[in-house]
């Protein structure tokens, strides 16, 4: 699968007076097929690369998208997510499993064993201009027939190990199922990260706790807050992983913690007298936000 038109033919002659016929030391040599202003004295420009590496990419993610569809369309309960909206892929998707499209001819050599006239080699670039990309369909329709057979094995096998259970069961267990996977699918990534470092908070909020009762003090410099708990053996995080995560600690729970600036420097107060169950419970229920 290569990106059209990529490269075309240049035939370098030597002529011989009153002849016909090709001199022995005639040469083929492929070239570039793009646009003047795209080269320069070394080759293509570095944005005339970048581009052509996205375009590939784009035609890539293409092929996969509809073998993906496919197997999204061989579960049961079938899966109909639209690819915009796609930002993984499902997870027993065998995407290592598909085979690489063809790669595409080079051009080939003029058969002709005569000169060709200036008409008749503009023709033959015409001609050539309007054919499609070779291999990309054959490559397509072979990686969707291996999906489906896989598809069927699988399938197979799980109907021999649920044949004994209440059909009714199975079909709620395989719904609920297709729903957890589709928002999965869709999920946007920054929340997923989000996620994650909610996931961290709570350690964070019981050595926050330790600190401030530790020191008897209701405020402390952010920066010193945050190298203390960085130093801490259970959390294993930097000191500006900490820092983000405190940032996000306060706009969970506000009545908590509150950021105050004060000459330039950043203190973060604690509410000592607000129980911390009260701050776990609010985690969890951003983390409850976040997973529906």
């Amino acid at each position: 699968m290569g990106l059209h038109p990529t490269l075309k033919t240049k035939r370098v002659i030597n002529f011989e007076e009153d002849s016909n016929k090709l001199s022995e030391n005639e040469k083929i040599t492929l070239q570039m097929a793009k646009e003047k202003h795209a080269f320069n004295q070394r080759g293509l420009l570095s944005s005339e690369l970048l581009e052509r590496s996205r375009r590939f990419q784009r035609r890539l993610l293409k092929v996969v998208h509809a073998a993906h569809q496919v197997f999204l369309s061989t579960l049961v309960p079938a899966l109909n997510i639209d690819p915009e909206k796609l930002t993984r892929w499902h997870p027993e998707f065998d995407l290592n499993g598909l085979e690489l499209p063809p790669s595409a001819e080079l051009p080939k050599p003029p058969a002709s064993s005569r000169l060709l006239s200036a008409n008749e080699m503009l023709q033959q670039i015409d001609s050539n201009k309007a054919l499609p990309p070779p291999g990309m369909s054959k490559a397509l329709e072979k990686n969707l027939e291996k999906v489906l057979i896989e598809k069927k094995e699988v399938d197979k096998k799980r109907e021999d190990q649920l044949k004994d259970l209440n059909p009714a069961l199975v079909a709620r267990i395989r719904a609920k199922e297709a729903k957890r996977v589709a928002q999965e699918m869709t999920r946007d990534p920054q929340k997923d990260k989000e996620l994650a470092m909610v996931e961290r908070l709570e350690p964070i909020v019981r050595c926050l706790r330790v600190l401030y009762v530790s020191a008897g003090k209701g405020s402390m410099l952010l920066g010193d807050v945050t190298q203390d708990i960085a130093t801490n053996p259970r959390i294993t995080m930097a000191q500006t992983v900490v820092d983000e995560h405190v940032r996000l600690l306060v706009k969970i729970c506000p009545t908590w913690l509150t950021l105050v600036n004060l000459r330039k420097k950043e203190y973060l107060k604690l509410n000592r007298n607000l129980d911390t169950n009260i701050v776990l419970d609010a985690i969890k229920t951003k983390e409850n936000q976040l997973l529906s």
